[in-house]
């Protein structure tokens, strides 16, 4: 067991959907969905800190995002839900205090909760030497939501069936420079699928397989042919500041390729040089101030766990 005053920490990467493929409802409610997702890294993440002790457990919310309202609620915070079930398989009561620094915008598209929850697990399983293997974090995590299990893993994997099945990717371009930008608004995944039923839905559904290209003009000339956001047209109804967002980022100076993330409202653009990056991330502050910008690169989740002893 750690001794007094050493603490743990672990970043939880944003998760960006490269792109979105949905189907026709199917009869339990739900869409199958075909989806290769990557991770930010460092410099878009929540990050999570823990103190072990015997004292009554004890969830602190920190940071520049610390206000919203549903993060304290237990019930609507899967960091409290991961924590349950890890608590749950291996019959252990969990004690400390776990701090939250929220950087990750809420309800956009980029698996906040899920990555927290998530880097909750890894994280525990460190610091209490609990001796969970990577699998069995995965398999703790399939009953809290969709994206838990992508987030465990944390490399790029393809989503498969209603996001259960996961299998890995292809090899990524090494350098996917890119700029994450998330409007002043929040975009709940369920009233963007309601719309896509409603206004897009197909009637049939395949599975499709990432670019294969081996240099990177190739890959991003692939990826932009044939890769889409199904739910972008439903965001952009329920969420009109995406349409302005994705065109604005296409008229970037450098911009290779953008799309929205997940069920949005975040969306990305991809550039060649972390350069253009920045350029593009000056841009687009000095218009929309109080949008959410992050100059990243995206591939492997870079949870960065360390011990800190004081």
């Amino acid at each position: 067991m750690d001794g007094p005053g050493k603490t743990f920490s672990i970043f939880a990467p944003a998760k960006v959907n490269l792109y979105l493929h949905v189907g026709p409802v199917r009869d339990d409610g739900r869409h199958p969905l075909d989806s290769l997702v990557v991770f930010a890294d460092h410099r878009a993440a929540d990050r999570l800190f823990y103190a072990p002790g015997d004292a009554p457990f004890e969830f602190r919310i920190d940071g520049p995002l610390s206000k919203h309202a549903d993060l304290a609620d237990p019930g609507a915070n899967l960091v409290h839900k991961a924590i349950e079930a890890l608590e749950a398989a291996t019959g252990r009561e969990i004690g400390g205090q776990l701090t939250l620094e929220k950087h990750l915008p809420i309800a956009a598209g980029i698996g906040g909760g899920s990555s927290d929850a998530a880097a909750t697990l890894r994280l525990l399983n460190s610091a209490l030497e609990l001796g969970l293997s990577h699998t069995q974090l995965v398999d703790i995590s399939r009953p809290l939501g969709g994206d838990l299990p992508v987030c465990v893993a944390g490399y790029p994997i393809l989503m498969r069936d209603d996001g259960s099945r996961l299998q890995p990717s292809n090899p990524l371009p090494p350098d996917l420079n890119v700029l994450l930008v998330t409007p002043n608004v929040e975009c709940p995944t369920g009233p963007v699928f309601a719309q896509f039923d409603q206004m897009v839905c197909p009637p049939t559904f395949e599975e499709t397989f990432p670019p294969q290209a081996i240099t990177f003009e190739d890959w991003i000339d692939e990826w932009r042919e044939g890769y889409t956001n199904d739910l972008s047209s439903a965001a952009i109804e329920v969420v009109p500041e995406i349409d302005q967002l994705l065109r604005r980022l296409s008229s970037l100076e450098g911009a290779l390729h953008s799309m929205m993330s997940g069920s949005g409202a975040t969306c990305f653009c991809v550039f060649e040089t972390p350069e253009q990056v920045h350029t593009g991330a000056r841009a687009i502050l000095s218009e929309f101030p109080d949008w959410t910008v992050f100059e990243t690169r995206l591939g492997n989740a870079e949870f960065d766990l360390r011990e800190h002893s004081e």
